[in-house]
């Protein structure tokens, strides 16, 4: 993935928006297995969101959540002490240009056959082909379950 374009979609995990239903898991430390969420909002009993904070104890190991009516996909990860929690926007990206990638889960409910993710490559001018367009992977995105 190119640097700027994850610097670009770079956010903090509390601009998740926690009151739109996703389709996706979160793996918390203290869990064998990851929660996963099926056309579900991200509130607590308590209807506050659940996102930890930095120094919380349990922390989020591994997220991916996809909210299916606006097209954008999280991506989660603690790594050093820190989130690193990227967005990224499908909708509008050409279709031409996405490659679909199927995954075989790990821990996740039997009924959940695959992992879906969608590559999305962009053109991008390359000074090693005289400056022409040319496809340069962008991203890779979650899209939900195949059940």
């Amino acid at each position: 993935m190119e640097r700027s374009l994850k610097m670009k979609n770079k956010i903090s995990l509390q601009d998740i928006p926690a009151n739109i239903k996703y389709d996706g898991y979160l793996w918390w430390s203290n869990q064998e297995k990851p929660d996963v969420y099926m056309d579900q909002n991200l509130k607590s009993q308590d209807h506050k969101p659940i996102w930890p904070t930095e120094s919380s104890n349990p922390f989020i190991i591994e997220g991916n959540l996809w909210n299916k009516v606006d097209e954008i996909s999280y991506l989660i990860r603690f790594i050093d002490g820190e989130y690193l929690v990227y967005e990224f926007k499908l909708k509008g990206s050409n279709p031409e240009n996405i490659t679909k990638l199927e995954y075989l889960p790990n821990r996740m409910p039997p009924d959940i056959k695959k992992l879906l993710f969608k590559e999305v490559w962009i053109e991008q001018s390359d000074p090693l082909c005289e400056g022409f367009e040319v496809l340069k992977p962008a991203f890779i995105a979650f899209v939900g379950f195949k059940k």
